[in-house]
């Protein structure tokens, strides 16, 4: 279960491997996929699997990201194949490859969107890859109860990537940005940001508060009837809070701008709640909380951007997720055999193949 933000110190904010898939083999098809006509050569995917073999860091991040995106319901197979020094494992590649082929897609789809991706989309979506990536570290060391995991940020994980590798990813993300921004209805420009800001304005207000915490809902529940009664809210934190940060200040947390990783989950819990009201018990990872608004403060656009643009993004999803569906299930995908079989009817999916042919191997003895 999540930690609840509110209260975390500073209040800041697939696969068993199956055949061997090998990295330099002999009179094979240079492409190791196609989609609508764009390929991805077998000389790419090899360079990436390189890349990523001798980063461990990237790795680490790509094992972390399918963990967090399934709930730690599954991991990603091992890179390195059952057979000799210089094979893949052919769960990894198909994973690798799915992921490519899932990247050409939304850059298709911009495109037939006639959505230009500019040197200022470019420096964008390198910025919100970057942030990605920090944001999937975060939530995987919080998972596990650690400090910091894989690397310690997203700018010091790309900083050990080749510059092409990122640039190429980054590209995929800057599609994904204005994809996602055509499909709320929005551009990503300033003027059309202050457009979404204007009409969304009580979205991005800083919201300062208070919160009591208890080990049960039933102690909540008696905390809570007592400032109802007459105790003041600050005089029951420091009587009855186990957090030993905001207890003793009377349950003071602060205040939370619109930009900050815990506003999203704060502003769920407060869920409009009135200034000097009182919560119902929030349940939080085991224990429970009160919460008192203490005052919205009206934010100001130039302010709040990163936040408004993460809004738009947000806001074009799910249709853009229904367009990259159908684009993906009429999309003619051209896949080498030697990786599996294309299957795109339920979304981007590679299946492996049942066992690798003897032309795949490294010798017909392997």
């Amino acid at each position: 279960m999540r930690r609840h933000p509110l209260l975390s110190g500073a209040l800041a904010v697939l696969i068993v491997v199956g055949g061997v898939v090998v990295a330099g083999a002999f009179s094979v098809p240079a492409t190791a996929v196609s989609v609508d006509g764009v390929s991805i050569t077998r000389a790419t995917l090899d360079q990436d699997l390189a890349t990523i073999q001798r980063d461990p860091a990237f790795g680490c991040y790509l094992d972390a990201s399918v963990a967090v995106r399934s709930e730690n319901e599954t991991g990603l197979a091992s890179i390195g194949g059952s057979g000799r020094s210089g094979t893949y494992s052919t769960a990894f590649v198909d994973f690798w490859l799915s992921e490519l082929v899932n990247n050409l897609l939304i850059q298709d789809l911009a495109s037939r969107q006639h959505l230009p991706i500019d040197a200022t989309a470019l420096a964008a979506g390198r910025a919100d890859f970057i942030s990605s990536i920090s944001s999937t570290l975060e939530a995987a060391a919080e998972a596990t109860s650690q400090s910091a995991v894989c690397a310690a940020s997203g700018q010091a994980l790309v900083a050990t990537l080749p510059a092409g590798f990122v640039d190429g990813l980054a590209r995929s993300q800057a599609a994904g940005d204005v994809v996602l921004a055509h499909a709320a209805g929005y551009g990503l420009a300033t003027a059309q940001l202050n457009r979404y800001f204007d009409g969304h304005q009580s979205h991005f207000e800083t919201i300062c508060l208070s919160a009591i915490q208890t080990a049960t809902k039933a102690t909540a529940t008696t905390v809570r009837a007592a400032i109802v009664a007459g105790q003041s809210f600050a005089a029951a934190a420091i009587a009855d809070s186990t957090d030993t940060a905001s207890g003793p200040k009377g349950g003071v947390l602060g205040c939370f701008s619109a930009n900050e990783g815990a506003y999203a989950t704060v502003e769920t819990d407060v869920n409009g709640l009135a200034v000097d009201a009182i919560s119902q018990p929030v349940s939080n990872n085991g224990s429970y909380l009160l919460l008192e608004v203490t005052s919205y403060q009206p934010a100001v656009f130039d302010a709040v951007v990163p936040a408004v643009r993460a809004a738009v993004l947000g806001a074009g999803a799910e249709r853009a997720s229904t367009e990259l569906a159908a684009l993906t299930k009429s999309a003619r995908v051209d896949l080498d055999p030697r990786y599996g079989r294309w299957s795109g009817a339920a979304g981007v999916g590679i299946e492996p193949p049942t066992s690798p042919t003897s032309a795949n191997l490294l010798s017909p003895e392997t």
